[in-house]
């Protein structure tokens, strides 16, 4: 396909001007059954270097799986059926808010992380599993400085624009395209087997003060024992291979005055973890007509409905289907022995080493989800004269959730005093928008041509969420809230208004030299009357030192931009009274004070760069440098506890983001029966802490922290340096927090601060979890009709804390460990290979935080191979246009020094918490059959 500044048209919302690329053949994106990701040049003057087509062929659920390998565009996925991605756009900006860019789906702004934490430890479904890859048209990336800028307080994050399909001009086409496929995930994990594992168990009771006679007499050794000689393949019984199914069927025509399109399709998913599954079924329909010649209007309406079900694969171990599948002995089995020593066909209860059954995990404990969402987009265009025209839009969105979860108690842990539960939540958000600009475009001479826009944008939103809980009902038959007593109990609520005035220009001189600007002055009801209004704007060149026409292209680029995160809902500015039991009464203490001066936090950017297309647009080349500044941050002050308040927040702080971007694109072959593309892209970052008046900010996830402190990377890892294992009693120098001494066969904690004692003082940054280098390349073949596609992504430089491999170390309890563990201290003359002494309960914290588990999380993965293949028809098929075959494989090669199971991670998608494993779902390899059949 050839790119020509001829095929590109505007594409304005919300005050925004984006450029997207249409090519000359109107089917060219359904030819290739492809889908465009990519950020354009300000005038669509170059070819996007860099720019990636991936196959619709694969078993998204949601667009950010279509994103790794994009230019400026950092992905991390799971294999957690249904969890959103994360999506970092050069870099984090933030401590203490979202750090999720913002999605615009034809021009509506929706949150990319939800509000509402889960009711699982890390877990954050996807909120975008309503829209259909099918129904996506194009995707834009936006992240330089004076695209953003213009989003205000919503583009410290980046910004992505998805929009739709839409009609065209001709009769109705209808195209029908089903998926289906398998996928597999490796859960390979060095354990012990039956035999070695009663071996270790016989060593580390004894190691832990048992006696021979206890173990003698202790029933899980007997050999005769019916119940404790078995051979369970736990991990088998827990996982499966995956399947994909989806079916979508898109009408789109129209005429003269009218075109449209209608799309239906469903998509079911399930996961590697038995039970876990995703369905969706949607429905689109987008209406453009002309009632005049100066006047039009479009219509989109959607309608969705998904619903999931996902098991805890986070820190909670003792619910934790794959860990508990491992760490449970292998001689026990998943369903009950009577008295007699007889198997019954009853589910095992908790054993007597205290682990679940695993099976009960996945067929009985039940998290389920359930999305409704409705989306409406009304808007008008008029045509006042030439070069003139005015456009107005409503859009109205509803999103409901229903979230609910039942715990029984047979063959599951207790959590506390939890035995069993069942937890209701239903959540919705609502949002209106009225958007409305003028848009003045002419030339002055001929030679200097212009674009003038002004605009307001009104919004209200409002979210709201009802959670109840009870506990301990009398049996585990009440799936219901009807029985138990209640737990807790919780109604939120939530609601903002944001107005924007906006105003943005460009001047083209001789087709020389682009001049764009744009300010914006938006309110938003987050904030105090004091800090309410903010102003945003930014400005970009580019200058063509070579003729447009020419095949040849040399431009320049230089843009400065000021964006901002208004995403706070705190209530800051204003006093806020908490309740409190104060000996069995209730009552309010004055926990925030009031802070009208609380205000949006600022990123102030600047970029330059160059880009070059050589050899008649053979090759395009893109590079140029980024510097984000993030001030006002948004933290919190400690007060003296004689005060009884809160933490204060307050603006103070700065973050710094910087690196540099390139991408090349090279066109190998190009011409009417071969053609042969290869490109890469790659992106560097450095992203530290520059400023922090009130100190180091700490936030820990099970036994792992992460910290904001100056001159260090945001999110690092903060805990212990071992160096070593103290040998023997004349070996011990240092004392533990309680002042009580380490015995032989505890980890050497390094003593930052060299008084004698290990406490918190004595941590210290470990590693860091963002990556110095990310980026990806990839390859597209045709010939005839037969296409080959492939497309690689990588990330080095970040470090992942594996929790994972810690915990099949950590010989705190009766759990199945690595063979590893082989290499414990046992005594002086026998002192192992590094790895501490086995003690029940741990009591010298051998299991804390430290560097001994942090890993090197570089790789580059093989993100997909695809084989299509356009059946030649024959003349006598009128009613049938093209058919489509097309095969892909996801993830088939993955080169990584890591030793967990996967390099991807996702922790939470909280900044300061990034990058632990806790031994979630690996992405699976998967082989998607596909067929699109055009009539």
């Amino acid at each position: 396909m050839k790119y020509s500044s001829k095929y590109f048209r505007m594409l304005t919302w919300s005050g925004v001007a984006i450029l997207s690329n249409w090519f000359s053949d109107a089917n060219a994106q359904t030819a290739d059954d492809s889908l465009n990701i990519v950020k354009m040049d300000q005038l669509g003057i170059l070819a996007p270097a860099g720019s990636i087509k991936f196959p619709r062929q694969n078993d998204a659920v949601s667009f950010a799986e279509l994103l790794p390998g994009t230019p400026g565009v950092q992905v991390t996925e799971t294999g957690i059926i249904a969890a959103a991605p994360l999506l970092m756009i050069r870099g984090i900006n933030t401590i203490n808010l979202k750090t999720g860019p913002t999605i615009y789906i034809d021009g509506i702004p929706v949150k990319y992380s939800r509000e509402l934490s889960s009711f699982l430890s890390n877990y954050e479904p996807t909120r975008f599993g309503f829209l259909n890859i099918n129904d996506i048209r194009s995707i834009n990336v936006l992240k330089d400085a004076k695209d953003l800028s213009a989003l205000g307080g919503r583009g410290a994050n980046g910004a992505i624009y998805l929009t739709t399909d839409r009609g065209e001009f001709g009769g109705t086409k209808i195209e029908f395209t089903a998926n289906t496929g398998f996928l597999r995930a490796s859960y390979k994990t060095n354990k012990m087997g039956g035999n070695q594992f009663k071996t270790y168990l016989a060593a580390y009771l004894k190691e832990n003060g048992a006696s021979d006679d206890d173990i003698a007499a202790n029933p899980i050794f007997n050999p005769s024992s019916a119940p404790y000689n078995n051979n369970t393949d736990w991990v088998d019984m827990v996982t499966r291979p995956g399947r994909y199914n989806d079916y979508h069927v898109k009408l789109k025509g129209g005429s003269g005055d009218a075109n449209y399109m209608f799309s239906v399709g469903h998509m079911g998913r399930t996961g590697t973890i038995e039970e876990s599954k995703f369905n969706r079924t949607t429905m689109r329909f987008n209406l453009d007509y002309k009632l005049s010649s100066r006047f039009e209007i479009s219509n989109n309406l959607s309608y969705s409905n998904t619903g999931s079900r996902y098991s805890e694969e986070g820190y909670n171990w003792g619910v934790h289907p794959f860990f508990t599948a491992v760490t449970k002995a292998p001689f026990m089995n998943s369903y009950s022995y009577n008295d007699e020593g007889v198997q019954t066909r009853l589910l095992a209860n908790v054993d007597v080493l205290g682990k679940s059954n695993p099976l009960a995990l996945v067929q009985n404990m039940r998290n389920s989800n359930e999305e409704n969402r409705v989306d409406g987009i009304i808007s008008g265009l008029w045509h006042i004269e030439k070069g003139l025209s005015l456009n107005t839009s409503l859009s109205v969105s509803y999103y409901n959730m229903r979230e609910s979860q039942y715990r029984p108690a047979l063959g599951i842990v207790a959590d506390r005093n939890r035995m069993r539960q069942n937890a209701n939540r239903n959540s919705s958000e609502f949002t209106f928008i009225w958007n409305s600009y003028l848009l003045k475009t002419g030339s002055w001479s001929g030679n200097i041509n212009y674009k003038g826009q002004i605009g307001a944008w009104f919004e209200t939103y409002e979210d709201k969420a009802l959670y109840a809980r009870k506990i301990n009902a009398g049996t585990d038959d009440y799936e219901t809230l009807k029985q138990g007593i209640v737990d807790s109990a919780s109604n939120i609520r939530f609601r903002s208004n944001l107005n924007r005035l906006y105003f943005d220009g460009n001047l083209d001189f001789f087709n020389r030299l682009s001049i764009s600007a744009n300010v914006n002055a938006e309110g938003s009801s987050n904030f105090g009357p004091k800090g309410r209004w903010a102003l945003y704007g930014g400005a970009d060149l580019l200058l063509d030192l070579l003729d447009r026409s020419k095949p040849n292209q040399l431009a320049l680029r230089a843009a400065v931009g000021r964006t901002g995160n208004n995403d706070v809902r705190g209530y800051y500015q204003d006093n806020l009274y908490y309740a409190i039991s104060y000996f069995g009464y209730g009552g309010v203490y004055l926990g925030n004070v009031a802070n009208e001066l609380i205000k949006p936090e600022f990123t102030n950017a600047i970029e330059a760069g160059i880009r070059l297309s050589l050899f008649r647009r053979r090759l395009d080349i893109d590079a140029g440098y980024y510097h984000r500044t993030t001030k006002n941050l948004i933290t919190f002050r400690n007060y003296p506890i004689e005060l009884g308040i809160d933490p204060q927040f307050e603006n103070s702080g700065t973050i710094s983001a910087k690196g540099i971007e390139l991408s090349v694109m090279g066109r190998i072959i190009d011409n009417s029966k071969i053609t042969w593309r290869l490109y890469g892209n790659l992106s560097t970052l450095k992203n530290t802490v520059d400023q922090l008046e009130n100190g180091d900010i700490i936030r820990s996830m099970y036994n792992v922290s992460g910290i904001a402190r100056e001159a260090e990377t945001i999110g690092s890892f903060y805990g212990y340096r071992i160096k070593g294992v103290f040998q023997s009693a004349a070996d011990v120098s240092l004392k533990k927090a309680d002042g009580t001494a380490y015995k032989p066969g505890d980890y050497i904690v390094e003593d930052l601060n060299g008084d004698g004692k290990i406490n918190e003082l004595d941590r210290q940054i470990i590693g860091k979890p963002l990556p110095d280098l990310y980026g990806g390349f990839g390859t597209g073949f045709r010939y005839k009709h037969i296409s080959l596609d492939a497309g690689f992504s990588f990330a080095y430089g970040q470090d992942i804390y594996n929790s994972f491999k810690q915990q099949m170390n950590w010989m705190g309890d009766y759990s199945n460990q690595s063979p590893d563990v082989a290499g414990r201290w046992k005594s002086a003359s026998d002192p192992g290979n590094g790895l501490s002494r086995a003690s029940y309960g741990d009591p010298s914290s051998n299991g804390m935080a430290a560097d001994l588990w942090v890993e090197d999380g570089g790789y580059t993965r093989l993100k997909y191979l695809t084989l299509g293949y356009d059946l030649p028809l024959k003349t006598k098929w009128t009613f049938i246009k093209g058919i489509k075959v097309n095969i892909t494989g996801e993830n088939l090669l993955t080169l990584t020094s890591y030793s967990g199971l996967d390099p991807e991670v996702i922790s939470s998608s909280d900044p300061l918490l990034r990058g632990v494993d806790f031994g979630a779902s690996p992405l699976p390899k998967s082989i998607i059959l596909g067929v699109k059949v055009s009539l």
